[in-house]
């Protein structure tokens, strides 16, 4: 049996000076008791997204990749069509869906693939690169 060891926390008042907590962690104690836990724990005041199996991390409502990305297409005054994103973790999703092109690598979860419009290669077989090769030359 999995025990959970942590020390509680009063999330209420601190939630919003935290960027980023994060668990490692057996894939089967991060979906089995870890993932459940914090998801009803923090009650939607933060996003819980799954990056890797072994990886949880818990992240304020407005953090995201594809958040950070489109502030910086805002500052450089490039639109969302004009963009290619790659990515194989939950934390890509975002990021996938703002792109005009969201790419997802063969051994990405399968969130992350279903909201991809292509799925390249892993990244083992150089999927990034591949992708770069296929679509932006």
């Amino acid at each position: 049996m999995l025990k959970l060891c942590y020390k509680k926390l009063q999330l209420n008042n601190v939630i919003f000076n935290i960027q980023k907590v994060l668990f490692l962690e057996t894939p089967e104690a991060i979906s089995s008791a870890l993932r459940p836990h914090w998801a009803k724990a923090i009650e939607g005041r933060a996003h819980v997204v799954q990056a890797q199996p072994d990886m949880l991390e818990l992240v304020p409502p407005a953090t995201s990749k594809g958040n950070g990305v489109k502030i910086l297409l805002n500052h450089l005054g490039i639109s969302p069509d004009e963009v290619m994103a790659i990515g194989d973790g939950e934390n890509d999703i975002e990021m996938l869906q703002l792109a005009s092109l969201g790419v997802a690598l063969a051994n990405g979860s399968e969130k992350t693939k279903a909201v991809a419009n292509v799925i390249g290669a892993t990244n083992d077989d150089d999927g990034v690169a591949q992708a770069i090769y296929d679509y932006a030359f």
